[in-house]
């Protein structure tokens, strides 16, 4: 087809087309926006370089343009056939770099991005590799329309649990202000935190490999490892997994502790100081397990006839643990 064409256009140029020519020509240009557009650029071709050179200096410009585009005419060709071959040739390369060009765009041109949102409430997402997200409030998650092809990106802001489906061929990577936690299957969360500029990463099982600037850290279940983006510090260790991801899984759950510890624990999920005056029941062991969010009272309540203490909240800011007379 495209060789038709570029006959077509040369015989119509060179005014040596049939009235038949001119009208299967005609025909394809209004079939084609593209037979359109490369005409339209080989008549202004025409037009400024073969029908405004001048007579003594046409041979010589049909010889150079052959030959750069390393074609030889026959020495006993006419001034209407080399015109027709010039045409011609510069037809076909003309149609050969706009397919080039639409090739490259094609591939080169940006992937078109994907967001998902979580608002005013937690909201969980399946990606289209079997990964379950689950978007903490005021977090975004960002990726590409080619995700899943040959790897698995995302970008995060704000709090992300991750529940990655297992692939050793396409790695799973959470980009999160510059970091990056890379796994091919496992369950972990990961925070960003604009007031501080740090991202934590906290893994459940299985395991991540966090990058940073010169930092290539390997965490293991239990660990966490926060970074701070203007410091480039890090710190990584053992930390309570209940507490940084109870947010995505709606529970915490504590098992054989004791009271005072548990009590620590109360303190920073509730922002709140919590005084014990005995310390037998401070070193009782207990297990505890409540739905997130839970208002502490309605925990203490639950707690305070097995260990034998009654509490008192004072303020709003801290809660006094004694023994019962």
């Amino acid at each position: 087809m495209k060789n038709e064409f570029s006959q077509l256009v040369a015989k119509v140029l060179a005014g040596e087309a049939s009235n038949i020519e001119k009208n299967l020509l005609k025909q394809m240009l209004l079939e084609s926006s593209e037979h359109s557009l490369m005409y339209n650029q080989l008549k202004e071709y025409w037009d400024a370089e073969v029908n405004l050179t001048s007579k003594r200096n046409k041979n010589v410009f049909e010889t150079n343009l052959l030959a750069r585009l390393d074609f030889e005419p026959e020495v006993k060709a006419s001034r209407h056939r080399k015109l027709y071959l010039k045409i011609a040739s510069a037809a076909a390369i003309l149609f050969f770099a706009m397919t080039c060009t639409m090739t490259y765009l094609y591939f080169t041109e940006p992937k078109e991005l994907y967001t998902y949102s979580a608002q005013s409430t937690p909201v969980e997402y399946t990606l289209g590799d079997g990964t379950k997200v689950t978007l903490n409030k005021n977090s975004n998650l960002t990726f590409k329309s080619d995700f899943g092809e040959k790897r698995r990106d995302v970008k995060l802001t704000g709090e992300a649990f991750f529940k990655v489906a297992k692939d050793k061929t396409r790695p799973f990577t959470v980009e999160a202000f510059g970091t990056k936690t890379e796994v091919l299957g496992t369950w972990f969360n990961v925070k960003t935190n604009n007031a501080t500029s740090e991202v934590s990463t906290t893994l459940i099982e299985g395991s991540v490999q966090f990058k940073a600037d010169n930092y290539n850290i390997k965490l293991k279940p239990g660990d966490e490892v926060v970074y701070n983006t203007l410091t480039k510090k890090y710190t990584a260790g053992k930390t309570d997994v209940q507490f940084n991801t109870a947010w995505a899984l709606g529970r915490y759950n504590y098992s054989n502790i004791t009271f005072s510890e548990f009590a620590v624990k109360l303190e920073k999920i509730y922002n709140i100081k919590i005084d014990i005056s005995d310390k037998k029941i401070a070193n009782r062991i207990i297990s505890a397990s409540f739905v997130n969010e839970e208002p502490i009272e309605k925990i203490l309540k639950a707690l305070e006839n097995e260990l034998g203490f009654r509490f008192i909240t004072k303020d709003s800011t801290k809660i006094k643990i004694s023994i019962k007379p």
